[in-house]
């Protein structure tokens, strides 16, 4: 069976790095291999895989170059016949170590970008200059929602016709034998009809944990029994516990911390916000869409294929809190109009968005890259094109003689 590696850079609990596991272990006419780098919570059993310590998010030029030599020589030991990257860091490490291992099919997915409108100018502008010269060595491009893709074309990462849209997915079937909301609720000690608004997410400053703690503030004099529960951990845990304790909101909030038991969690909350300033196509969006949580969530990028306002659930600009605020409360008050959300949300994610379809996408284009690759590489450079035009046209031929 031909090897196809994936290569991630952490295993945090998130959407991009789940969704890749399962895609490893559930290959069907490829042999999975993942490599990732020492960072991050999520175990790999029943998947081959292979621990790079140099292999870190934060950017560090002599950790950088040996982790890309460490991925050269895994390369060129393992011979995959596809390379297939997931996040920023990866993603360029991984490429270009494909590239010059010589694999023939080299792919990266952008779960979201490494750059967005939060950073400063200069450091935007060298990110999307290293995604531009690496798409040059890609076969191919996909991307986990049409926002994704619609920026990567406008800002001239790549052509259109080099990059594929798959979204991310859930197995729906666990989800839908989620515990119930009196269960989910009573394991953390809150009653019943005690109001929970929730939020999963690592705390870091692309999912904004500190707006959610805005948010939290203002509901609390609208709701004053109303519990809070954060999901995840991360860099910005210290700020967010400074601010519950600033707002005098520790009684009122629940931190978990990481969770390998989501599942469980998620059917607690009345109402699943997420705050994020950008993102790719947020798995946790479809987890509590599944549990009949209804939701609000900002308006960026892949959220938006997920939610349509005011049907489906309700999009808020980011930091718009007194939006964020307004929106809780009607879901709050309205449980009937929430419930409606919530059953058009379930629907809509049981038909688009089932991860088993996801990998069987996936597989479907790599057969179709590998086949393009091969073809190319058995003709000489001057007489490929002319070459595939004739095939076409003997296959038009012998059809018609049909």
């Amino acid at each position: 069976m031909k090897k196809c590696v994936h290569i991630v850079t952490t295993l945090e609990l998130g959407g991009a790095q789940q969704n890749t596991l399962f895609t490893v272990r559930n290959l069907a006419r490829f042999e999975g291999i993942l490599i990732t780098g020492r960072e991050g919570i999520i175990n790999s059993p029943q998947t081959q895989s292979r621990r790079i310590p140099f292999l870190i998010r934060k950017v560090n030029p002599f950790f950088d170059f040996l982790a890309f030599a460490e991925i050269f020589f895994l390369l060129r030991k393992i011979r995959p016949v596809i390379v297939h990257t997931h996040s920023s860091k990866a993603g360029i490490l991984g490429r270009w170590a494909a590239y010059f291992s010589k694999v023939p099919v080299i792919i990266h997915t952008f779960h979201g970008f490494g750059f967005n409108d939060w950073q400063r100018p200069a450091a935007r502008k060298f990110f999307i200059f290293l995604e531009k010269i690496t798409a040059k060595i890609s076969t191919h491009l996909f991307a986990v929602s049409i926002k994704n893709i619609e920026k990567a074309v406008r800002l001239g990462i790549c052509e259109r016709d080099k990059i594929s849209l798959v979204h991310s997915g859930i197995d729906v079937r666990k989800w839908e034998n989620h515990i119930g909301r009196k269960q989910a609720k009573g394991n953390f000690g809150i009653g019943e009809n005690t109001p929970v608004c929730g939020m999963v997410a690592c705390f870091k400053k692309q999912k904004n944990p500190l707006a959610f703690v805005e948010v939290a503030r203002r509901l609390k004099r609208i709701f004053s029994e109303m519990k809070f529960i954060l999901v995840g951990d991360g860099v910005l845990r210290p700020a967010v516990e400074k601010k519950i304790r600033q707002y005098r909101l520790g009684d009122s909030f629940i931190l978990t911390g990481w969770r390998t038991d989501i599942e469980k969690i998620i059917p607690a909350f009345d109402v699943n916000v997420l705050t994020s300033l950008w993102e790719g196509l947020p798995r946790v969006i479809l987890e509590a869409g599944v549990c009949l949580i209804p939701q609000v969530v900002s308006d960026v990028d892949g959220n938006s294929e997920i939610i349509t306002d005011g049907v489906t659930g309700f999009l808020v600009k980011p930091w718009n809190i007194a939006g964020f605020v307004e929106k809780i409360k009607y879901l709050i008050e309205n449980p009937g109009a929430a419930r409606i959300f919530a059953h058009k949300l379930r629907k809509k994610i049981t038909g688009d968005f089932e991860i088993n379809n996801m990998v069987y996408l996936i597989e479907q284009k790599y057969a179709t890259l590998l086949k393009s690759s091969r073809l190319a590489n058995s003709l000489p450079a001057a007489g490929r094109m002319e070459n595939v035009e004739s095939e076409n046209q003997n296959d038009t031929g012998q059809k018609g003689q049909k």
